[in-house]
């Protein structure tokens, strides 16, 4: 992790990204969580599982009483631990990997995850998000790939929409 800290103090083009809308295709095709800079310039889409996708959608509901992440959050706030920063890191095949940065607990400043699977937990936590020009423009390119492959949730794998 102590490279990944070096890297982050050395780039100077972090760009601050600001959830900004949820694209749903059609039935086979993953949602897309789409991300803008403060002038709305740049765009980043993020792929999200379907489930991670309903939960982003329901947390942002103005009358949302709960989220699955109640629990986590309560734990990691009672022990001191508080999620600030999510950097968009790198692509991995069809998957976006974010670095998750964390305060008030020396075993847990940094965690690595699947950005499918991690966004409606940041979301959650009201941390802030960044990511660097280069990456924006490589998840936009990887974003088309996707597209033009039908690469989507596999059908007959599990028929049920939420399970795959």
């Amino acid at each position: 992790m102590t490279s990944f800290n070096a890297e982050l103090e050395s780039k100077k083009d972090w760009v601050e990204m600001f959830p900004f809308g949820l694209a749903v295709g059609a039935e086979h095709m993953r949602p897309v969580m789409i991300f803008k800079d403060k002038a709305k310039k740049q765009v980043l889409p993020v792929c999200l599982s379907p489930i991670d996708a309903g939960i982003a959608v329901s947390q942002s509901a103005i009358e949302a009483d709960s989220s699955p992440h109640d629990l986590s959050w309560s734990i990691l706030k009672k022990i001191g631990i508080k999620l600030e920063k999510c950097f968009f890191k790198e692509l991995k095949g069809h998957h976006q990997y974010v670095e998750l940065k964390f305060t008030g607990h020396k075993d847990l400043e940094c965690f690595e995850a699947r950005a499918d699977d991690a966004i409606s937990f940041c979301l959650q936590a009201g941390c802030r998000f960044f990511a660097t020009v280069e990456y924006i423009e490589k998840s936009r390119v990887l974003e088309g790939e996707m597209l033009v492959a039908g690469v989507s949730r596999r059908p007959e794998v599990n028929p049920h929409p939420y399970l795959n």
